[in-house]
């Protein structure tokens, strides 16, 4: 009698569990086939991107990024992003360092952000290059400082892309903001000099010697305004709380 009351009890639970096991199990199956789709058809339609054959140094495509038709301007960031980033990897941007020799003060790091940024709002302007989109977007995220950093707080106009991304791919992952931030492009102007205090009072972000993000450095980015500015320290000179612009 015991056994019979136990194996009910196993199957009263299973039964009623079994709904949401279906549920789990399917959301997993439709994942991997959104994976796979993203990898296949993302791949083609970046390879047919890259046979456009932009021309151009850096800071030249950099440039560009911001005139022409959403083909050419794809076809641009796209370019750029195999200069900038190793192995054209998106979730590698902590290893793009430097700043562009004809603009000592801007980081080449946040010009390969917005040759990301770009790519990924271009192509998903078209129904086959969404998934080419996609493609850049999965491999950013598999940076999780590079979410915290650019994703939580995105760029003015980049949500809207990447939920049409999500919509139309099926992109799996958490790709939620908490604030919208800033402007494209990214690459900020040099504006002169602040204080280490002025900085951390206004919400700036650092910037490194190495042209790289970082808790502290050399430089603060004031990525609202889009300017960048050289920290001066606190005590006396120009260190005194100031901020002495340049132009």
């Amino acid at each position: 009698m015991k056994k019979i009351i136990i194996a009910f009890l196993v199957a009263a639970v299973f039964a009623a569990s079994a709904p949401a096991f279906a549920s789990d199990w399917n959301s997993v199956v439709n994942d991997m086939a959104n994976r796979t789709k993203i990898k296949e058809h993302g791949a083609t339609v970046l390879a047919q991107t890259r046979a456009a054959s932009v021309q151009g140094g850096e800071y030249q495509l950099w440039n560009s990024l911001w005139r022409g038709d959403s083909a050419s301007r794809a076809a641009t960031a796209v370019t750029l992003i195999d200069m900038m980033f190793p192995n054209g990897d998106p979730g590698k941007w902590q290893e793009v360092s430097g700043m562009f020799p004809e603009s000592p003060y801007q980081p080449r790091q946040l010009a390969a952000m917005d040759a990301f940024f770009v790519a990924v709002s271009e192509l998903s302007k078209t129904q086959d290059g969404i998934w080419g989109a996609a493609l850049l977007l999965e491999k950013f995220g598999d940076s999780g400082s590079g979410k915290v950093a650019f994703i939580d707080q995105i760029p003015e106009g980049m949500r809207e892309v990447i939920d049409k991304v999500i919509a139309q791919t099926g992109l799996p992952g958490d790709w939620s903001s908490k604030r919208v931030r800033g402007a494209l492009p990214l690459l900020p102007v040099f504006k002169g000099y602040v204080s280490r205090t002025t900085a951390d009072n206004r919400g700036m972000e650092y910037i490194d010697g190495f042209g790289g993000m970082a808790s502290n450095g050399k430089y603060a980015w004031d990525r609202d305004k889009g300017y960048i500015f050289e920290v001066r320290e606190d005590s006396g000179g120009r260190g005194n709380g100031r901020m002495s612009f340049r132009f």
